[in-house]
Order: structure tokens, then sequence, then C-alpha cells
């Protein structure tokens, strides 16, 4: 969509944080904004879910920079959402990620620069390097700070130079294996491994966390509910149960979407704050070029993961108050694998909750691909619990003994594929890499009057590049002009 929408009508296809955030900025605006979600529930990875009575988390583990003057937290302030009613801040210790290696271990601090201090002093040998990949994090986190990055999220970052593969330029720069295995975590967290990582995506999240770093108070389903909660009190229309069947077209330009119902919304403009891929499903054959269409379809999705949840007994094992990562990399300094490993209080007093995540390929499941969850059989189950169990046993490692340990529940790329009808169970969408830079950015401008994407689709991954996302589709939408204007009196 390359001009701003005449009309007021506008629905949004996904409930997550994306479709939610947008919802409530258009509203804003004064826009009648419709959300049309095919769950039952809203929050797609958002939202967190319950066995046993315990919450389990999906997609929110922790967030950076929710701090009054941050980026996200700003953000959050212009969509009225209260930070501290769902957040508290984690790093108390001094500490937010623990990075273990075989031969070292590694502690992420709360500040630039005790970074740059923790770096030189664990890598002597690379101070030419660490100078200038310093200078360019402060770089990218000056700019992250300032009212442009909320108004034009692409207007900051013109340097093509922050485009360059963060591995690359830690090559050229004859970076230790050790230092390139420690900043290459940054780019796990998005699903992009370091020699594809563009040094922009990798210093964003990287300076995100160490604006702050947060984690959830309760759970995602109370993230969901207040996000909800803002977009009703706005007249937000919020519709569950029933996902778009196909988007309704006439003249060239988007007129509504019809339901699986079979009932019909009429719309100025769509928002898609789902899969690329997904998107396509919902459109004609001859609403966009096959060019655009073969570009979408060949994009390369980023991993999948498995995630184990695990109650195990607070006395024996009480809350960490950083994330850990246990990694294992080459002799180039290339992590090859590792888990993610929180171990935070649970909503029951004698009981905390452990949660794993570790890579899980979609080939891997393949032969369960045309199931739906809850319905895969007796092998599928097995499978899933043995993997828990291998690695219950490696946790051990870092947590002692864990033959208490209750698994709550485990979930696969075919159970996020399913819930968040994302391709092959891609929590993070398509790679952000930069062999795909400019397929996604063609995303970007979709050739549909009437139709843009939200969320991770648009900008980036994670829960502030799904914010940064909905920032730019609600400035397509009402016109950059008029956008920098009101967001800002808002």
């Amino acid at each position: 969509m390359r001009n701003p929408v005449k009309g007021q009508n506008i629905v949004i296809i996904g409930s997550g944080i994306g479709g939610l955030s947008t919802g409530i900025i258009l509203s804003l605006l004064n826009f009648h904004v419709t959300v049309v979600e095919k769950n039952p529930l809203p929050g797609g990875l958002m939202r967190s879910y319950r066995r046993s009575g315990f919450d389990c988390p999906v997609g929110v583990h922790y967030v950076g920079a929710l701090g009054h003057n941050e980026p996200l937290g700003k953000m959050f302030q212009v969509l009225g959402i209260p930070v501290d009613e769902l957040f508290t801040p984690l790093g108390q210790e001094g500490i937010i990620d623990r990075y273990i290696f075989d031969d070292l271990t590694f502690d992420l601090p709360t500040e630039i620069d005790e970074l740059e201090n923790n770096l030189i002093k664990t890598f002597p040998k690379d101070t030419a390097a660490l100078s200038t990949v310093m200078k360019n994090l402060r770089d990218i986190s000056r700019r992250m700070r300032e009212t442009p990055f909320l108004l034009y999220p692409n207007d900051p970052f013109q340097n093509m130079d922050y485009y360059q593969p963060m591995g690359e330029l830690l090559e050229s720069l004859h970076a230790s294996a050790g230092l390139r295995a420690v900043l290459a975590v940054p780019c796990q967290l998005i699903g992009v491994p370091l020699n594809d990582c563009p040094i922009l995506f990798h210093h964003m999240v990287l300076a995100g966390y160490l604006f702050s770093s947060w984690k959830l108070k309760e759970n995602g389903g109370k993230m969901t509910d207040v996000f909800v909660r803002r977009f009703r009190e706005l007249g937000g229309v919020l519709i569950l149960d029933d996902g778009v069947k196909k988007i309704s077209f006439a003249d060239g330009r988007v007129t509504g979407v019809l339901l699986e119902s079979e009932t019909e919304l009429s719309a100025d403009a769509v928002v898609a704050a789902i899969h690329p891929k997904v998107l396509l499903n919902l459109l004609e054959e001859d609403v966009i070029r096959d060019t655009h269409r073969r570009r979408i379809q060949g994009l390369i999705e980023t991993e999948g993961v498995i995630a184990v949840n695990a109650v195990v007994n607070a006395a024996a094992h009480p809350a960490v108050s950083h994330n850990i990562y246990r990694l294992h990399r080459d002799e180039d300094g290339i992590i090859k694998d590792g888990c993610f490993y929180q171990l935070r209080e649970s909503n029951a007093p004698d009981s905390n909750l452990l949660s794993i995540i570790t890579k899980s390929l979609y080939s891997d499941w393949r032969r369960w691909e045309n199931t739906k969850s809850g319905s895969r059989g007796k092998d599928y189950e097995e499978k899933k619990l043995g993997i828990a169990a291998t690695l219950l046993k490696k946790a051990e490692e870092i947590f002692g003994s864990l033959h208490d340990a209750q698994i709550l529940d485990v979930y696969t790329p075919l159970t996020l594929r399913d819930y968040v009808n994302a391709p092959e169970g891609a929590c993070y969408g398509a790679i952000r890499s930069s062999g795909q830079l400019l397929k996604i950015a063609s995303l970007n401008n979709l050739p549909v009057p009437g139709l843009c994407f939200a969320g991770q689709n648009a900008i980036a991954p994670g829960v502030m590049g799904c914010l940064v996302g909905s920032f730019d589709a609600a400035r397509r939408i009402v016109g950059a002009e008029r956008f920098a204007k009101e967001i800002i009196r808002v």
C-alpha cells in the first residue's frame, strides 16, 4: 500500500501483539477497527496457556527497552498500555543473560558501558575489533532513542553498512572465535545465523536488552487481556473463533473480507498481521503479479523450536534472576546448538517453572505434517516426551538433579504452525537474513491499494519488532505527515 486510506473502516487479520497494537493505534487515530482472530482466544504468541493449573509462556519470556524514555516504553505509552502493571525489571543482580560455552562463561550486563568492559576483560586481544563493534552499537542505540525511530522506522537507518552481515564484519576485523560466539547470541533471538544477520538487526536486539530488560509479572494471558481491554476501550471490535476466508476487492482495491462463517465485513483497508505466505491464500490469483507472488512463496523461514515447560520444587530449585543459555560452538565461533533456560516463580508458592527452548527442524516432524494438534497419536506424544526427558537431563548440568520435575507440556513446530498459522512453525516468520533483505523489504510495498502488513511481518521479529511494524502500518494507512503530527499529540 503506497497511498493513505481515504475511508475509516479497517479490518485487521490476527490478534497477536502486532494485530492488537495496530488496532489500538488506528483507534486512537479515530478509525473504526475490527480485529478478526481464527482462534477462540486472542493473543497469538503473546498469550500463555495453562496446564495442570500452571501458566506456561509461549512467545514472551523477556522483553527489552520498556523504560520510560526507551523505544518500546515510548510505544507502550502511545498505546496506553501500563508497563508497571505487566512487567518487572530483570537484572537486579547486574546480569540479564549468562552464556555458558564449553570453554568460557560470559555474563551479559545491564548497561552498554559494562558490556564493553566485560568484553574487553574476556577478550583482551580483540580490543580493535571491539572498538568498531561498540561504536556501531552506540550509534544504533542513540538512533533508537530518537523520535524518528517511532515515526519513521526505516529512516534512521539509511547507512547501508549496517545491512552487512555481522559475521562478515567480525571476520574483516579478525575477531576471535570466542568473541564471535558471544556476539552470535543476539542473532539467535531472532532466528538468524551470525553469518547472515544484518548488523542493524543484531544491534537493535542487543541494544534493546541493554536499555533495560523485563519479565512478565504474571503471564501472557494477563498481557493479552490488557491489550484487548485497551482496544475495546477505544471502540475496537474483536471477532474470535472465525478466521478470514478471503479478502475482497473491487476496481483494484480492497473492499472487505469474507469470514469462514460467511459473514462479510466491509473495509477501506485490510491489515495483515499474519504470515505473508498465509496472506497469499486469502487473495485471488490476479490480485498481485506472479513475480510478487513467487517472491513471497520463495521466502525462507526461520528454524522451528521445541519447548518444554516443567514444574520443579521451589525449595530445591529457587528462581534464577537471569536467563541462561547453554551453547556449543565450533572452532570458528559458529553456534551449532544450545538451549535457553528460564527458571522463574510460578503461580504456586511451592513450585517454580522451568522453561527450556531449543532448535527443532520442521522436517523432524514431517511424519505428522498432515495431522492437527490434539490428534497426532501415541508415537508423536512419545517422541515429544522423549525429547523433553533428554532436555531435562541436560538441564541438570545447570540446575542439579531434576528427578522430581513434572513436565507440564511440550510444544513443537507443528504446534506453533497450527496455533498461529505459521508455515513450518517458524515463530519468527521469514528469516531476516542479509541475503533475503530485498524480498523482505518488498513486503512493505504491496502493490495493492488498501492492503499492508503489520507486526513482525512488516519490519522485524520480537516484541519490539512487532510494535515497530504496527506503528509503520498505521503510518502507511494515515499518511506520514498526519501520523507524525497526531501520534506525537497522543
